[in-house]
């Protein structure tokens, strides 16, 4: 059984779609909310710890905790790290897997297309759909490794901006 913890946003819809159609026995829960919108210390703080809560409640379950591999100076990311690393020592069944930036009506394409940012070096990027299914795929396998990194294809700022120009003609 894989439940989705809080499966709600646009990759959730995604993986609940594979999460109800794969063959475990295990029981495992993918916790992939987390406020990504608001990266002040509090409310990062406040994530983390509602995290740890549920990781101790569950300790003794199939953990696996989807995450990022930005590299971002913020709270977003300090919390995430702090987080991984919370589960990898605490649950003895527990996996974490980063995800590259997803596409879809949110994030950083969002934010090129408003020209709300400069479009600056190579952004990696994953469909929902790509990155729901990797997850799973990788949450059912019996892997003892904790940390599992989820690519996707690498496009230059730039050239996503300009086509984001060129449709808007």
């Amino acid at each position: 059984m894989i439940e989705l913890v809080h499966g709600r946003g646009q990759l959730g819809e995604h993986l609940k779609k594979y999460a109800d159609a794969a063959n475990t026995t295990k029981n495992i829960y993918i916790y992939h909310t987390w406020n990504p919108w608001d990266k002040e210390y509090e409310v990062q703080k406040t994530e983390y710890e509602k995290f740890k809560l549920f990781v101790d409640d569950h300790s003794n379950d199939r953990i696996v905790f989807v995450s990022t591999y930005s590299e971002n100076e913020n709270y977003y990311v300090h919390f995430k790290q702090r987080a991984e690393a919370y589960l990898i020592t605490t649950c003895e069944d527990s996996l974490v897997i980063r995800l590259p930036n997803l596409v879809g009506n949110k994030g950083i394409l969002k934010k090129l297309k408003e020209r709300s940012v400069e479009p600056t070096g190579t952004i990696e990027f994953i469909s929902l759909d790509a990155a729901a299914q990797a997850v799973v795929t990788v949450a059912i396998s019996n892997s003892c490794v904790k940390s599992r990194r989820i690519h996707g294809d690498k496009i230059p700022a730039s050239l996503i901006s300009d086509i984001f120009d060129k449709t808007r003609i």
